[in-house]
């Protein structure tokens, strides 16, 4: 009998984990009830966690089980609005977030894709020709006040143009502003890099950023995706999350 090594068996093709946020609405000792996009369903979790209504989880699917890896920090609502870009029609600009082109262009849709998050649609970020193009898309406004600690996340994956997919790179940015009818640049403190992939993989899956952030200043605070992009390959983005830190 020949022994696959365990690197081996992760090489091979599919089928491949799902990986889900959701909600908990009830659990016991032995399972929760997570809800995604409005479906329910049972899932296990991992010890020592112990699942609560009202928490936000990962949640990763092989087959027909469902797991629950752990809570995402942060308490209370997702404080930006059209975080997961189901307000908009396919083809439309995203309500609610603002474009800023940092170089070149980039050209920015909400579309349907069955590799969402949660709901059914992503932002495209993608270029318009073969040069580099890096971009801010950044959120509404949230008050802040000067050491206030926030947690910042967001779900982000390369696409496959009509070439190989390039090296292009996903960030999470937190920009500063003084008033919220401020728009970049005019910021009140430097951008606050929160996380960062290089040269991110093909989604799916999509591949999760996080982190924390504390505020050097008070005033208002938007979370910024930030894309590099090129030639044929871009980014999609979904579930950009915002919440006070507990």
């Amino acid at each position: 009998m020949t022994n696959i090594s365990a690197v081996t068996i992760a090489a091979q093709d599919g089928p491949w984990a799902q990986v889900r946020t959701g909600t908990v609405a009830t659990a016991n000792a032995n399972s929760a009830i997570v809800v995604v996009g409005g479906t329910s369903f049972s899932a296990s979790f991992i010890s020592p966690y112990s699942p609560q209504p009202g928490h936000l989880v990962s949640v990763i699917r092989q087959d027909a089980t469902w797991i629950i890896l752990g809570r995402i920090a942060g308490t209370g609502e997702n404080a930006i609005t059209n975080g997961s870009f189901e307000d908009d029609a396919d083809g439309d600009a995203p309500s609610g977030w603002t474009q800023y082109d940092i170089t070149g262009a980039s050209d920015v849709a909400v579309i349907t894709s069955p590799i969402a998050v949660t709901g059914t649609k992503v932002l495209s970020v993608i270029p318009p020709t073969l040069a580099v193009a890096e971009s801010y898309v950044y959120s509404s406004p949230v008050p802040v006040g000067v050491g206030s600690s926030w947690t910042l996340s967001a779900y982000a994956g390369a696409t496959v143009g009509d070439n190989d997919p390039v090296p292009v790179d996903a960030s999470l940015y937190a920009l500063w502003f003084a008033a919220s009818t401020d728009l970049y640049p005019t910021t009140s403190s430097p951008d606050t890099l929160v996380s960062q992939v290089l040269d991110i993989p093909v989604a799916p899956p999509m591949t999760p950023l996080s982190g924390t952030v504390t505020a050097p200043v008070s005033g208002f605070m938007r979370l910024a995706l930030r894309s590099t992009v090129q030639d044929t390959t871009g980014l999609v983005w979904d579930f950009a999350v915002v919440r006070e830190s507990s």
